[in-house]
């Protein structure tokens, strides 16, 4: 199931790729957002590039799964999220793998001047791998995922008051 989500920031796009290119950011929106610890699997840059691939938990409860979905992934939501850059195109890349979970979850990422702000648009793939009922599944989580982005990148535009 494809789907976008648009968010526009306060801030110009070299402040927002800042941001993505430190990882310290990643701890500490994971942390903001009430999760367990989250843990830094990998980290590299270089060469206007950036990747990290961060595992955390989410409560599920607060993403408001269907409950065909809650019970096959319980009360935590455990997330593994790669986030890959190439900071000076302003062009990324989101992968998310939910555990305990046949779902994989895609986005391409693209950020561009706005106005006084920037856009980030983010071209969703969500693909369930269940056969019968997978693209029930699909739609059933692109509607948590869809919250959970705007939450997320609220808090991120917060954030990049730290980076001015």
């Amino acid at each position: 199931m494809k789907f976008q989500e648009t968010f526009d920031f306060d801030y110009p796009a070299e402040i927002i790729l800042r941001m993505f290119g430190d990882k310290d950011y990643y701890l500490a929106k994971y942390e903001k957002m009430g999760g367990e610890a989250p843990e830094i699997l990998s980290s590299e840059s270089g060469d206007a590039r950036f990747s990290i691939t961060v595992r955390h938990a989410l409560d599920a409860s607060r993403l408001k799964f269907p409950d065909f979905v809650k019970s096959r992934i319980g009360d935590q939501l455990y997330l593994r999220q790669t986030d890959a850059w190439q900071l000076d195109a302003g062009e990324g890349r989101l992968d998310i793998e939910i555990e305990r979970a046949p779902v994989e979850i895609g986005s391409q990422l693209n950020l561009t001047e706005a106005g006084k702000g920037s856009r980030l648009i983010l071209e969703f793939n969500i693909k369930a791998s269940v056969p019968l009922v997978g693209g029930k599944i699909e739609k059933a989580v692109a509607g948590p995922i869809s919250r959970h982005v705007q939450k997320d990148l609220a808090l991120t535009n917060r954030m990049a008051a730290d980076y001015t």
